[in-house]
């Protein structure tokens, strides 16, 4: 009698062949050889991540008119040069002047009703006006810029009134005081003096 097995044999299990690139060699396709290319790729998001925080913290901080500042020239012999501009609340006693325009380039004029100081700082260009306040009184400071000071009686000039728009002269301004007028943006300001103590 056979004592063979009618039970089918199964074949070994065939290792499968590594694979083979088009020019014969064989390639590897493990995790560790493509570490590099996430490497690269979040080095390059990180760039242009922090590039866009850079860049829209340089916009936000950008002088606009309307803002306050502080303002003075790098060398007072040289008013026409580069001057140190930084940034103010309007309240602020350091704000000497307000940004009343801001020029498209060094050639452009600032308007030609009002005192304004054109100014240039770090590859920008402005028009200065000062920082006035109804209310307050001034003094003008050697470098010409108008400088907040108690009210006294022997104050030189209290702003008494403000006026938002251009209206006919004299039409606004309380008897004794005198108009300051500037064009951009359209504003009259009454300068009389302190009564009182």
């Amino acid at each position: 009698m056979s004592t063979e097995s009618t039970d089918p044999v199964e074949p070994p299990a065939s290792v499968a062949p590594a694979s083979v690139d088009t020019d014969g060699t064989e390639t590897d396709e493990s995790p560790k050889k493509n570490n590099w290319l996430k490497f690269v790729i979040v080095g390059v998001l990180a760039v242009v991540l922090v590039g866009g925080g850079v860049w829209a913290l340089t916009a936000l901080n950008s002088t606009k008119v309307g803002d306050c500042v502080s303002a003075s020239p790098q060398d007072v012999d040289k008013p026409d040069g580069e001057w140190n501009v930084s940034s103010q609340g309007c309240g602020d006693q350091a704000a000497t002047h307000r940004v009343a325009k801001v020029l498209a380039n060094t050639d452009d004029a600032c308007p030609d009703e009002g005192i304004y100081e054109p100014v240039k700082s770090g590859g920008d260009s402005f028009c200065l006006m000062p920082n006035l306040a109804e209310g307050k009184c001034y003094t003008s400071g050697d470098d010409g810029a108008f400088k907040t000071e108690p009210c006294t009686t022997e104050s030189p000039v209290k702003i008494v009134k403000k006026v938002d728009g251009l209206p006919e002269e004299g039409t606004v301004c309380p008897e004794g005081s005198s108009e300051l007028r500037f064009s951009e943006p359209a504003s009259v300001y009454c300068m009389g003096v302190h009564e009182g103590s």
